[in-house]
This record gives C-alpha cells, sequence and structure tokens, in this order.
C-alpha cells in the first residue's frame, strides 16, 4: 500500500509542548495534488501543528486488478461495487498506517477525502476527526447519471457513520456541505464550508499581444521571469502546427495568428471533462476562426488531422499559470460531471472568462453573464453559441476575465483559505473533550 510520511513542524522549542500533534492524510490524485500543495506550504510554517502528512497513493496493482472485477451490466445499471472497494481498501491503508502512531498523542487526525476517512471510525472517540471533501458520494451518483439503485444504500450508509463520527465535517463548497446535512442527516453545526483556493498570479497583461509584463515575450521564459521547463508539444495529429512549421509566436501559441480567439481547456478524464465535445464543435464550427489548446494527459488517440488545434500532455503548474493560461482569450470547460475543479478557479485567477457547465460546484465558482457562462452539460449548440458569442463580441472578453479575477481574489485566494481552514483545525483539536 503506498503512501509517503513527511514531519512538518515550525515550532520552537519552547512551543513544541503546545502544537497539537496530527496525522494528516490527503489523497494524492487528480486535483487532490493541488489541496495537498497548498496544505503542507502553510503547514510548514504555522507553529500550531507538530504535523506529520501522509499522501494516500491510489490503488496498488492488486486493489486495482480485484476493484475491477465487477459485471459491466451492473456497473452501467448503477451497481457500483467499485466505491465500496475503493473504501474499504483505503480503510486497510488508513489503519495500516495509524499503527505506528498511539493515539494517546494524537491531538487531531485530518483525512481527505471521505473515501480515505473510513478508518476513522476505528479510532477512539476522544481522539478528535476532522473530514475534508469535494462532494458526496449521493451527489457524485446523482451527476453521473447512475441509476439510484438500492444496492448503494450501502456505501452511503458507511459515508454517513463516517460523517457521524468525525468531529466536523469541512467542505470545498456549499454545494457539498448542503448534501453532507441534508442528505446524510449531519448536524449543519458539524459542518463548515472552507473554500479550496489557489495562488494568484499578478495580473498579466499585454501577453495576446505578445509582450509578457517583463518585457519578454516568445524567448522560453515566462511572465514572472522564471524559466520556462520543458514540456511536451503534440500539435495537430502530426506534432506540427497546422502550417506545417512548430514555431513559436510570442503569446506562446503555435503557428497561430493573432487574428484567431485562443480557446484554452485544462483537464485530465478528457471525456468526463468535456475535452471530445469541444474538439468535435471547435472542429465543425471555430476551425478557421479560433485556435484551440488541450492541455491534458490523457488525449484521445487515432484522431486524424485537425485544423488549428494543439495538444500538450505536460504542462508545469509554474508555465500554466503564468504562461498557458494567461494566454487564452477563453477558458472552456465543458465537464459532464465534475466537483470543485481547480481548473476553473485558476483560469478565473489568471483573468480568462470562463465557459463552463452547471455541475457540481461550478455555479458557485462563475457568475453566468458576469466572468463567463454557464451551460448545460453534454450539450453542443449551447456550447457552440457562447463560444459565437465570444467570436463576436471579442471586446468584452477581457473585461469579463477581470471580473472572474475579482471574484477568485475574494473567495479562492489561497493565502487566505488555508489559513482559515488551518485555524478551523487549531480550534477542534483545542475542544475539551466533554464538547467532542
Amino acid at each position: 500500500m503506498r503512501s509517503e510520511v513527511k514531519e512538518l513542524s515550525s515550532a520552537s522549542r519552547e512551543q513544541a509542548a503546545d502544537a497539537a500533534r496530527s496525522l494528516f492524510f490527503v489523497e494524492y490524485g487528480m486535483g487532490h495534488k493541488t489541496h495537498l500543495r497548498f496544505l503542507e506550504e502553510h503547514l510548514d510554517r504555522d507553529p500550531r501543528f507538530d504535523a506529520t502528512l501522509i499522501r494516500l497513493y491510489w490503488m496498488d496493482d492488486l486493489a486495482e486488478w480485484l476493484g475491477r472485477l465487477h459485471l459491466m451490466p451492473f456497473w452501467d445499471g448503477g451497481l457500483d461495487f467499485w466505491t465500496w472497494w475503493v473504501f474499504q481498501f483505503k480503510r486497510q491503508q488508513v489503519r495500516y498506517l495509524l499503527r505506528r502512531y498511539d493515539p494517546a498523542n494524537l491531538d487531531l487526525v485530518y483525512i481527505h477525502t471521505q473515501t480515505a476517512a473510513t478508518s476513522v471510525l476505528d479510532l477512539p472517540r476522544h481522539v478528535p476527526a476532522v473530514v475534508s471533501i469535494d462532494l458526496t458520494w449521493k451527489l457524485a451518483f446523482q451527476e453521473s447519471r447512475y441509476f439510484n439503485s438500492p444496492l448503494m444504500r450501502a456505501t452511503l450508509e458507511l459515508e454517513r457513520r463516517i460523517f457521524e463520527r468525525s468531529d466536523l465535517v469541512i467542505s470545498f463548497s456549499d454545494w457539498a456541505a448542503a448534501s453532507v446535512i441534508d442528505d446524510y442527516r449531519i448536524p449543519a453545526s458539524k459542518v463548515k464550508v472552507v473554500r479550496n483556493g489557489v495562488t494568484l498570479p499578478p495580473p498579466l497583461t499585454g501577453l495576446r499581444n505578445g509582450h509578457a509584463p517583463n518585457g519578454h515575450g516568445g524567448n522560453g521564459f515566462s511572465p514572472n521571469g522564471y524559466d520556462v521547463p520543458a514540456h511536451r508539444l503534440v500539435s495537430g495529429a502530426n506534432g506540427h502546427s497546422p502550417n506545417g512549421h512548430a514555431s513559436v509566436n510570442g503569446n506562446g501559441h503555435h503557428g497561430t495568428g493573432d487574428e484567431l480567439l485562443k480557446l484554452g481547456f485544462i483537464g485530465n478524464g478528457f471525456i468526463r471533462k468535456g475535452g471530445d465535445l469541444l474538439l468535435k464543435v471547435h472542429q465543425e464550427h471555430f476551425a478557421d476562426l479560433a485556435h484551440l489548446t488541450l492541455v491534458t494527459h490523457d488525449p484521445p488517440k487515432g484522431l486524424g488531422k485537425l485544423r488549428n488545434v494543439d495538444i500538450r500532455t505536460e504542462v508545469p503548474w509554474v508555465e500554466l499559470m503564468t504562461s498557458v493560461l494567461p494566454g487564452f482569450d477563453l477558458f472552456v470547460f465543458p465537464t459532464r460531471f465534475d466537483y470543485s475543479p481547480y481548473a476553473v478557479i485558476e483560469a478565473m485567477a489568471a483573468g480568462v472568462p470562463v465557459i463552463s457547465t452547471r455541475v457540481g460546484a461550478i455555479p458557485e465558482m462563475v457568475e453566468d453573464g458576469v466572468g463567463g457562462f454557464l451551460i448545460e452539460a453534454n450539450r453542443e449548440a449551447p456550447l457552440a453559441d457562447r463560444v459565437s458569442w465570444a467570436l463576436d463580441n471579442r471586446s468584452q472578453l477581457p473585461a469579463m476575465g477581470a471580473r472572474g479575477r475579482e471574484r477568485a481574489v475574494e473567495r479562492y485566494a489561497a493565502a487566505r483559505n488555508y489559513p482559515q481552514l488551518l485555524d478551523t483545525l487549531a480550534e477542534v483539536a483545542q475542544r475539551p473533550v466533554s464538547v467532542r
């Protein structure tokens, strides 16, 4: 069972006696990696915590193989044995790690997410436990269009028991928090919303004209002066730009003219996040009017020749935030099923207007008609309509992006949200046992 343990403590010797002896278990996959990065950064300089941070990697090979021994007709009908198996595997994974620590010496156990938190049921009651979530499985089954089978009840009841045992459930969104309260009958006093957040880059201007704010153009430097690491680039279907050259212009796009609208998509799980739908709409309606950059680890295979499309599979996060995202005129994220996606917040933080779908917590992020547009999931016509509007009203996009950035500053700044999270955890760790 793969995991990685890291000791974190910024407390001085005088402070160490008062620091909360804490275990932080965080699932290390997808957007949870971003959460871990910010959590570790802020824990490392908070003297209130004598913390051990443990990365929980996904399933080992045997568990992955066993988990896939489900019958596809049952799966398609909503009999989701896979989710139940993940809960059980994670329980054993965390239980094994907990054996290294004496519960009598623990002031706090924090676990992200509830799928990894089944082991809180094994903790002595005097050990305070906090679980943070970005969704509930009740919402996941609904949003992913699963059939609502009675056989899901065992998974949902297990999840309810986890929430009930926890001293506090921290939700990234109002959407997930409401589900904990309404669907699982958890008292609202035990649920708190602390939104996920991102580092906000300084406002970046001039990129679409080929000039970064520090005077660097397309010379291998990102706008903040950092060296941009090398990345793998696949453009069109043959590794070259549509005109047969791999030249890079000042705005970071390959072989595209400034007259084209710059569309961007970022997301792994390409199909689930609607990348295939965006690609289809682009090629059928906008291939000669807009350039599309797809950033994804799992691009579709077997594509024919694509017009004005770049597919990038490896982009370091610093480059993503300081060079790639600010080079887009419009971020398009037609996800079919999502929770609190960091990609949307990152686009807003970069000052790029967003087109996304009314799923998960995205309506809390994007104000429809203000910082972007919300559309129905899995439908081509609304997506094409909003991209067409952007082409006709291109001059309005920077102002929309600025309003989206204002919202990101107000609600999703890591510099504020992660200290708030740690303040909340410190309060739980300091509560008298009788209150728990």
